[in-house]
């Protein structure tokens, strides 16, 4: 959590920006898409609708 909100990311996930806070926090998660670490990345839909599963609101138009 402590990670998320130094990135700035808290505010755009409790908005429901969830894809703008998926790639604020890519550069410290090699496992988020867009990071270019090399490794393993899930796809961001994928995440997303673990988000919903989990009980989260997403917008449905992010800008």
């Amino acid at each position: 959590m402590q990670q998320i909100k130094e990135r700035g990311a808290l505010p755009m996930i409790d908005r429901g920006d969830i894809r703008q806070a998926i790639d604020r926090c890519s550069n410290i998660w090699a496992s988020l898409p867009g990071a270019g670490y090399g490794q393993f990345e899930h796809k961001a839909d994928s995440l997303i609708a673990k988000f919903k599963e989990a009980g989260g609101t997403v917008r449905e138009v992010e800008v």
